[in-house]
């Protein structure tokens, strides 16, 4: 076995493409590498999921969208009254509906949009769920999303500890949809924190799924979910404590020492330490929402929020499950949102104490080389959830960012618990 790891040992690639059933064009200048059969690492799936954002999908919505040129103007009753006039075809097609509900609608869509292909997937989705709307998309069973921000006492969200999270919306119907586009192997694609696809800065390139691309394969999925979204003023305070300021050096430099072996990592990006706080939270809630909701954890994903752009910026969390089967039939993730407030607090005392500790909590990224050096203080005892669960394959955690532990009480997100 360990001859065969040998560089070089089983002489150069024939470029052999067997999926395709053509070879490499051009041939392959790389060497043959051992692989067992049924490593973890044969293949490495590339896949775009996004969240399908209609803001509505009822029949006014579609009636409304086929005439928005004629309309699009209106922001008063007033106005659609002379809308409905000055074109008989839009009064004809309208015909049914009060001049307010129209108008409710136009401002609807206008405020939300349909989802904008200028925007990277995760700015578009987290701009429709943080609206503040208290009616999000349609109640209907034909709607692809129905969701409602809640007031702060719904969620049992009056609690000090909690300051961060500034709102919290109930998801009770969302379309997830899944895309392969490629893959690798041997090395994963680097993970990317913004939204955008992977960028493949690796040792091996991503695989075609065909000669001649005429279309991908996609899986869509119905699920229900919670969104969380955190006050940008408490996160730009959090970040200037000189604690969260020399975590954030201990990060960087094993996160630096690993880019270092990469190829092409000089144009790889340092996830910001909000990613890490919000991140760590997101499996802490994954475990513990488990426990009280009918999903299994692997049933259950993340979506993470925390981009930074000229307009300003924006940290969520999404929690969701869009899989089949009979998961949920206990009650499912948005009958937990009146209890989410104590949830939450459970949640990070568990973290507070990981079983591996202080081995754990005194975790050092930069005496590793391997992606170990991605993490602070996160282990299978505490943060390491199903790799299906989480976005990012179960890199960039560090729970001493999420709430205080035995050894560093200062750089926090959430604080200790008080009483």
């Amino acid at each position: 076995m360990r001859d065969a790891q040998t560089k070089g040992r089983f002489g150069p690639c024939r470029g052999r493409r067997p999926w395709l059933r053509t070879d490499e064009p051009g041939g392959c200048s790389e060497d043959l590498r051992f692989l067992t059969r049924t490593a973890t690492n044969s293949y490495f799936p590339q896949v775009l999921t996004v969240i399908s954002l209609p803001a509505a999908e009822d029949e006014l919505t579609r009636l409304i969208e086929q005439h928005m040129d004629a309309i699009g103007w209106v922001e008063r009753t007033a106005e659609m009254a002379i809308a409905r006039r000055a074109n008989p075809a839009v009064g004809a097609a309208l015909a049914g509906w009060s001049d307010a509900e129209i108008v409710g609608r136009i401002a609807q869509l206008r405020a939300t949009g349909q989802q904008n292909l200028d925007k990277a997937p995760k700015v578009a989705e987290f701009d429709l769920l943080a609206s503040g709307l208290a009616e999000i998309g349609s109640d209907s069973a034909e709607a692809r999303l129905h969701a409602r921000t809640l007031p702060r006492e719904a969620w049992d969200g009056n609690r000090a500890r909690l300051a961060p999270i500034a709102s919290v919306v109930s998801v009770h119907r969302l379309r997830e949809v899944s895309c392969l586009y490629g893959f690798t192997r041997f090395e994963a694609a680097p993970t990317a924190i913004d939204g955008d696809l992977e960028e493949l800065y690796l040792a091996v390139e991503g695989a075609a799924l065909a000669d001649h691309l005429e279309w991908l394969p996609a899986v869509e999925q119905l699920g229900e979910g919670i969104f969380l979204r955190f006050d940008p003023a408490v996160m730009r305070d959090w970040l200037n404590r000189p604690e969260v300021a020399r975590r954030h050096d201990l990060l960087y430099r094993g996160w630096d020492r690993w880019r270092d072996g990469q190829i092409g990592g000089d144009r790889l990006r340092f996830p910001t330490l909000a990613y890490y706080a919000i991140h760590s939270l997101s499996h802490a809630l994954l475990n513990e929402i488990a426990l009280e909701c009918g999903y299994p954890a692997t049933s259950l994903k993340e979506r993470l929020y925390a981009l930074l752009d000229p307009d300003g910026e924006r940290y969520g969390l999404l929690l969701y499950t869009a899989s089949t089967g009979a998961g949920g039939t206990l009650g499912g993730l948005t009958a937990v949102v009146p209890r989410l407030g104590a949830i939450i607090e459970r949640a990070l005392d568990r973290l507070a104490l990981c079983s591996g500790d202080p081995i754990c909590t005194e975790h050092d990224p930069d005496s590793h080389m391997d992606e170990r050096a991605l993490s602070g203080a996160a282990c299978h005892s505490c943060l390491l959830v199903a790799e299906t669960s989480c976005e990012a394959r179960n890199l960039y955690l560090d729970r001493t960012l999420a709430t205080a532990t035995v050894l560093d009480h200062g750089a926090a997100l959430f604080g200790q618990a008080t009483g």
